[in-house]
């Protein structure tokens, strides 16, 4: 039996290829805009981890949502069910969109975890919640977004979706005044911030995870030693620091020396992304690293198939994101993302059931996308849009138990051991001494076979990487 949710489905598609990552709207003059917004409206895997989508393929696409889901997130979240009413309870948001770089699917991830609440899990103890919003375009929008959430007497906590700029002057405005939960940290400043949490390892913990994984694992998987790595990464500040202090550092702890890097821009095509792979050395190596976001990942997939190179791939959750697919589906491929690549993330999956938290996500984005008219066969719910519904459900979780001041929240973050929503392994805030915002420090690794997508090394069977446990001292 389903829920309906009794609502006018709006008119399909808004969302074309690139909007994942590339959308030019929502920004004013000075780059940065704020309203306020009310959507209308890690747990352990379950037995099912047979490895099939739980994505467009096979959840509902109209406003349809399952009892599990609603049932699993008043469980995670403590809220008393039903539909929210009342005065909101706000919460700051602050994210990047409408620049080059962009991350609006962290928008949709924010949108449809309120309207989530709001209309399924009665918010917090009955009253709604609400997104009082700050978009960055550029890095001096950072200080304004601080200034913003500090001036807001209503906002006690401030959720970060994702930036490439701004977190500097964003997170020192707010430090000491009002705390951060940074759903995905990309930057330095997001990494080393001492009044910011972060419920996932995020780009330290994949990035590292990843060369964990070639360095230690990939050699009994494709059958030869890995000695030779070509890595190319985007020439943006996420891409630095990717390659030069996540990546090649702890290849080299492993022993392996022949690794070569080459930078690309953020608007880099398949021509481009070919020069780029052959100066890396791809064609040679013993695996191939792409550090990119997804458009990226596109030209590196058509790159890699007019070069005939057959390298083993290894990358980013940020390349299996919905443009991929959709680029792959209409090429005629069989299989949702390249076939044999291996992708890291948070060790679980938007593309493999077993997780509740996954799960219940996947099912409430596209009723969420039924109600507000995105087209269910390209938005972008991947990438950056499930940890920041998860974030969200986690501040829903320590609101029904009562935090209330900033004070509250940073006792609950320190206090919080997991498990973490759509996150594997256990949380402790704190405990990395490099980088003390992140709080999670375990990734997972699956692989495309063919027309299936199946783990590797994940929460699924048990086998997740700790980026601290494994590397060599």
């Amino acid at each position: 039996m389903k829920r309906r949710q009794n609502m006018f489905v709006a008119v399909l598609a808004v969302f074309g290829l690139f909007a994942a990552a590339c959308s030019e709207d929502a920004a004013t003059d000075s780059g940065s805009t704020t309203e306020s917004s009310a959507a209308s409206g890690g747990t352990e895997p379950t037995d099912d981890s047979s490895g099939e989508g739980a994505s467009a393929d096979d959840v509902v696409k109209d406003a349809d949502l399952e009892d599990s889901s609603i049932e699993h997130g008043l469980a995670y979240t403590g809220g008393p069910g039903g539909e929210a009413s009342g005065d909101p309870i706000v919460i700051g948001y602050v994210n990047q969109e409408g620049g080059t770089v962009s991350f609006p699917e962290a928008s949709i991830g924010a949108e449809a975890a309120v309207w989530f609440a709001n209309t399924y899990l009665g918010g917090v103890g009955g009253r709604p919640i609400e997104l009082a919003k700050c978009t960055v375009t550029k890095e001096e929008d950072g200080q304004k977004c601080a200034q913003e959430m500090i001036a807001n007497p209503d906002v006690e906590v401030v959720l970060v979706g994702a930036l490439n700029n701004g977190s500097a002057p964003l997170l020192d405005g707010l430090s000491g005044k009002k705390p951060v939960f940074i759903a995905n940290p990309l930057t330095t400043p997001d990494f080393v911030a001492t009044d910011a949490f972060a419920f996932s390892p995020g780009a330290p913990g994949v990035v590292t995870g990843l060369s964990i994984f070639a360095a230690k694992y990939l050699a009994d998987i494709v059958g030869n030693p890995i000695q030779k790595v070509a890595v190319v990464f985007n020439d943006n500040p996420i891409g630095q620091i990717a390659f030069g202090v996540l990546t090649k550092p702890v290849l080299e702890k492993f022993g392996i020396t022949d690794i070569t890097g080459v930078a690309v821009p953020d608007t880099a095509g398949p021509q481009e992304m070919a020069t780029a792979i052959q100066s890396a050395g791809a064609q040679d190596a013993d695996v191939f690293i792409p550090l990119v976001v997804v458009q990226s990942c596109i030209g590196v997939y058509e790159a890699l198939k007019t070069l005939e190179i057959e390298t083993p791939v290894v990358t980013s959750g940020l390349c299996f994101g919905i443009p991929m697919q959709v680029h792959l589906r209409e090429a005629g491929e069989g299989g949702k993302l390249p076939d044999g690549w291996y992708f890291g993330g948070y060790g679980y999956s938007y593309d493999i059931r077993g997780n509740a938290d996954l799960d219940s996500y996947v099912d409430t984005v596209f009723a969420f996308a039924a109600e507000t008219g995105l087209d269910p066969n390209s938005f972008e719910y991947t990438g950056f849009g499930g940890p920041t519904f998860g974030t969200i459900m986690l501040l829903l979780q320590f609101l029904n138990g009562g935090s209330a001041t900033g004070d509250d929240f940073r006792t609950a973050a320190k206090g919080f051991a997991g498990p973490m929503w759509g996150v594997v392994g256990p949380q402790k805030c704190g405990a990395n001494p490099t980088f003390p915002s992140l709080c999670g420090f375990q990734i997972g690794v699956q692989q495309q076979q063919g027309t299936e997508y199946a783990s590797v090394m994940d929460g699924y069977n048990g086998r997740a990487i700790d980026i601290q446990a494994e590397q060599p001292n």
